[in-house]
């Protein structure tokens, strides 16, 4: 990203700093009326033993 010379510690402290400011996203309240549900799902094709394992 255009970044040399960071420390681990700076990596660190600014993941530390992300992983609070999404906890607090996560645990907020929601209140309110919802007008759209939006639903994502990854699909992973796979194989075991050559056969089709996922529909």
């Amino acid at each position: 990203m255009g970044l040399t010379g960071i420390s681990k510690s700076t990596v660190s402290k600014l993941c530390k700093h992300i992983d609070e400011r999404v906890g607090a996203f996560l645990d907020r309240p929601l209140s309110g009326g919802w007008p759209y549900l939006w639903l994502d799902a990854t699909y992973l094709r796979q194989r075991e033993g050559g056969v089709r394992a996922c529909p």
